[in-house]
C-alpha cells in the first residue's frame, strides 16, 4: 500500500501536497486558479529500466569476449604445450644413457629452450658415459678381487683344516710322548726312592740323591713343555676347590727353601692377617704359580733375601681380590728386556740360560694361568737392586670357612705310617709298563697290601670278575682293550651293591675329561709319576686305611720336650738333624763284628739324642731295634731291623729338607 507522507501545517497553508510511494514515484499536488487542483507525478523508473538495459548488453558483449578470448587462449596454449608435452614424454620414456630425440615442433616453438636442453643433455650423456665407464671398470676390479678373495678363501680354508689337523696330531703326538716319557720316569724315580730306603754307604746315597733330582728336573721341564700345550690348546681347566692359602704359601716356602744352598740367602712368608683362611680355586695351579715365582727369585738372587707376601686388596661380598708378592734384591732385569719377559722360551739375555738355567717358560706359563684365572701379573724391577712380581687375581670365599684362619701341622703321616689291616687289602694294579707294575706293587707291599698285577684290560677283567678286590689302579692308555673300556666292562660284570674303586692312572689327565671317564665307570684319577703321598692320599680315600702310626716330626712333643720353648725345641732337632749324615754312615753297614759293635753303640747314642726331640717314628724305631739285641755285642742287627732304622732316619732327613732348611727363615 502506497505511503502518504503527512503534510505539515506549512505545506498545506501553501496549498502543496507531495506524496511518494513504494515505487519511489514522487507526485505532487497543487490548487491552480483556474482549476481546483494539480497533481504533477515524477517518476525514475524508465531511467533505471534503460540502465539496467545497456548495463546487461555491456556485460553479454564483454562475457562472448571473454569466452573468445578463453577459446583462443587454449588454441594457443594447446599448440604451445604440446610439443612441450612431446618433450616431457620424450624425456620420461628416455632409455639410460641414450640422448632423446626432441619434437621438431618443440625446437620450432622454442629453439634456445631446446638447444640448451639438448647442450644439458649432450653434457649429462658425457657424464653418464664417463660414470658408466667407471662403474664398469670397478664392477670388474671388484669381480677380480671377490675371485682373488674367494681363491684366498678356499686356500684359507685348506690351510686350516690342515692346520686343526695338525694341531691335533701335535695334541695327540705329545699326550704319546707324555706318556712314553713320564711312564719310565715314574719307575725312575719311584725305584731311586726304593733305593734310598735300603742301606746305602755315604758316596751311594750322596748318588742316588743326585739321581733323583736329576730325574725330577727333567719330569719338571717335561711338565712344564706339557702345561705350555694344554694352555695353547685352550685344553686346561681350572679346577674350583677350597684352598688354604697360608697352607699352600707356607708349604711352598718349605718345599722350596733347600733352593737356597749354600747362598748367603733368606727365604721369608709373609701372609696378612686379613687373608681369608679359604678361598675357592685351583690349589695345584696356585702352588704352580707361587712355585714359579719363587723359584725364579731365589734362582736370580745371589745373595739377600727373597720375600713372598699375599694381602687382601679389597672384600666384595664373597669375592676377594687377593694379591701376591715376590719380592727379592738380585740380579734384576733391564727395562728393555721387560716387554718379552713373558714371551715363551725368553729370558733375559742369552747369557741367562747358560748362568742359571732353565727353559724359559717358567713365567709364560704364569701369565697364562693368571690370565685363566680371570687375573693380572705386573713386574717391577731394577737392575742390580732386584725385582719384584705381582699377582692380583678375584677368587670366592669358601662357603664353609670364609675368612677363617687355617691351621697347619707337620706332623703327617708317610706311606710307612699307615695301619696294617686283618685281613689285609686287596688292590689289582692294571698297566702294560712291567716297570710301573713292578714299582706300585713294590709299594703295596711294603704296607702290607696283597697286590696283583695285569698288563692289558682283558687280563684286568677276567681278575675283576674272579676275584674281590679293595681297588683297582687303571692305566688309561693301553694297546687292544683301553682303561676305560676295561672299566666299563668291569662295571658291567660287577653285582648289585658291589662297586670296587676304580682308580685311573694317566700321564695327561685334564680336568676337561674328568665327567667323561666318571660315566665311564673309573671313580677318580691320579697323574703319573705316581707319588707315595699320593699312593696314601687314595689308599685312606678309597680304602679302609687309617694312619695310626706316629708322625716323623711332633712339633707338639718337641715344644713339651723343651720346656714350651719353640726356639730351643727347634734348636735341639736341627742339632739332631745336622748329626744324622754320621747316623747314617755308622748304621750303613753291620757286616763285621766290629762293624756291629758300633752299630748298637750308635743307634743307642741316637736313641738318647732323640728323646730330647720330637721325632717318636725314628725313637720308636731304634727302641724296637734295641729290644732285639742278644747277649752278645758282636752279633748283628736282622737285616730287616736295621732297613727300619735307616728308613726312618731318611724320612727325618728329607722332611728336613722339605720343611726345615738351614738356610731359610720360618715362615710367618
Amino acid at each position: 500500500m502506497p505511503a502518504v507522507r503527512t503534510l505539515s501545517r506549512t505545506e498545506a497553508a501553501a496549498g502543496r501536497i507531495i506524496r511518494r510511494d513504494a515505487d519511489d514515484a514522487t507526485h505532487w499536488i497543487s490548487a491552480l486558479p483556474d482549476a481546483r487542483w494539480l497533481v504533477l507525478t515524477a517518476s525514475r523508473q524508465p531511467q533505471k529500466l534503460a540502465f539496467y538495459q545497456a548495463l546487461m548488453e555491456r556485460g553479454v558483449l564483454v562475457l562472448v569476449s571473454l569466452l573468445i578470448l578463453v577459446a583462443l587462449v587454449r588454441i594457443q596454449l594447446r599448440r604451445t604445450l604440446k610439443p612441450l608435452g612431446q618433450l616431457a614424454q620424450a624425456l620420461h620414456n628416455l632409455p639410460p644413457g641414450q640422448l632423446p630425440r626432441l619434437p621438431p615442433a618443440a625446437r620450432q616453438i622454442w629453439p634456445d629452450f631446446v638447444d640448451q636442453i639438448e647442450q644439458g643433455m649432450t653434457r649429462w650423456q658425457n657424464a653418464f658415459d664417463d660414470m658408466r665407464n667407471s662403474s664398469e671398470r670397478a664392477e670388474e676390479e671388484l669381480r677380480e678381487t671377490l675371485d682373488a678373495i674367494e681363491r684366498q678363501n678356499i686356500d684359507l680354508h685348506a690351510a686350516r683344516r690342515e692346520a686343526v689337523a695338525s694341531n691335533q696330531l701335535k695334541s695327540e703326538f705329545l699326550a704319546n710322548i707324555s706318556h712314553e716319557i713320564r711312564t719310565p720316569l715314574s719307575s725312575l724315580i719311584g725305584f731311586a726312592r726304593l733305593l734310598e730306603k735300603t742301606p746305602l754307604s755315604a758316596r751311594q746315597q750322596d748318588h742316588v740323591s743326585s739321581l733323583v733330582h736329576a730325574a725330577e728336573h727333567l719330569l719338571a721341564i717335561l711338565n712344564d713343555l706339557l702345561d705350555l700345550s694344554k694352555i695353547e690348546a685352550g685344553r686346561l681347566v681350572l679346577d674350583e676347590t677350597p684352598v688354604a692359602l697360608r697352607d699352600l704359601l707356607s708349604d711352598t716356602i718349605d718345599m722350596l727353601a733347600p733352593l737356597t744352598g749354600d747362598k748367603p740367602l733368606t727365604l721369608h712368608g709373609e701372609v696378612g692377617d686379613e687373608v681369608p683362611g679359604s678361598v675357592l680355586g685351583d690349589p695345584l695351579r696356585l702352588r704352580q704359580i707361587m712355585t714359579n715365582l719363587i723359584n725364579n727369585a731365589i734362582k736370580f738372587t745371589p745373595r739377600g733375601d727373597v720375600r713372598a707376601g699375599l694381602r687382601l686388596v679389597s672384600l666384595n661380598g664373597t669375592e676377594a681380590m687377593l694379591e701376591l708378592s715376590v719380592r727379592d734384591t738380585g740380579i734384576g732385569i733391564q727395562p728393555r728386556q721387560l716387554d718379552g719377559l713373558f714371551d715363551a722360551f725368553q729370558q733375559a739375555d742369552s747369557s741367562t740360560s747358560r748362568r742359571f738355567g732353565g727353559t724359559g717358560l717358567g713365567l709364560t706359563i704364569t701369565r697364562q694361568l693368571v690370565q685363566l684365572m680371570g687375573g693380572s701379573i705386573s713386574v717391577d724391577s731394577r737392575p742390580g737392586l732386584g725385582s719384584t712380581f705381582t699377582v692380583r687375581w678375584n677368587a670366592r670365599l669358601d662357603p664353609f670357612r670364609a675368612l677363617q684362619p687355617a691351621r697347619r701341622t707337620h706332623s703327617l703321616p708317610d706311606c710307612r705310617q699307615l695301619a696294617r689291616l686283618d685281613p689285609p687289602l686287596r688292590v689289582l694294579v692294571v698297566d702294560d709298563h712291567p716297570a710301573n707294575l713292578k714299582l706300585l706293587r713294590t709299594w703295596l707291599q711294603e704296607l702290607g697290601i696283597a697286590a696283583d698285577t695285569a698288563d692289558n684290560g682283558l687280563e684286568a677283567v677276567s681278575l675283576a670278575t674272579r676275584e674281590l678286590y679293595d681297588l683297582v689302579f687303571m692305566d688309561i692308555q693301553m694297546p687292544g682293550m683301553n682303561g676305560l673300556e676295561a672299566a666299563q666292562a668291569i662295571r658291567a660284570g660287577e653285582s648289585r651293591g658291589q662297586r670296587v674303586p676304580i682308580i685311573a692312572l694317566t700321564a695327561h689327565a685334564l680336568s676337561s675329561e674328568r665327567e667323561f671317564w666318571l660315566r665311564s665307570g673309573i671313580d677318580d684319577y691320579v697323574g703319573k709319576p705316581l707319588q707315595e703321598s699320593q699312593l696314601l692320599h687314595i689308599l685312606q680315600q678309597w680304602t679302609r686305611f687309617v694312619s695310626v702310626r706316629p708322625a716323623v716330626v711332633d712339633w707338639d712333643e718337641a715344644r713339651r720336650l723343651a720346656g714350651d720353648k719353640a726356639d730351643l725345641a727347634e734348636e735341639l732337632l736341627r742339632t739332631l738333624i745336622a748329626d744324622l749324615p754320621r747316623s747314617l754312615a755308622a748304621l750303613a753297614q753291620a757286616d763285621t763284628a766290629e762293624e756291629a759293635r758300633a752299630w748298637w753303640q750308635e743307634a743307642h747314642r741316637l736313641l738318647g739324642a732323640c728323646r730330647y726331640c720330637g721325632v717318636p717314628a725314628l725313637r720308636e724305631s731304634l727302641e724296637d731295634a734295641l729290644r732285639t739285641r742278644g747277649e752278645d755285642p758282636a752279633m748283628p742287627p736282622a737285616a730287616a731291623v736295621a732297613g727300619s732304622v735307616l728308613a726312618e732316619i731318611r724320612a727325618l732327613r728329607d722332611w728336613s729338607a722339605d720343611h726345615l732348611p738351614v738356610s731359610a727363615a720360618p715362615c710367618g
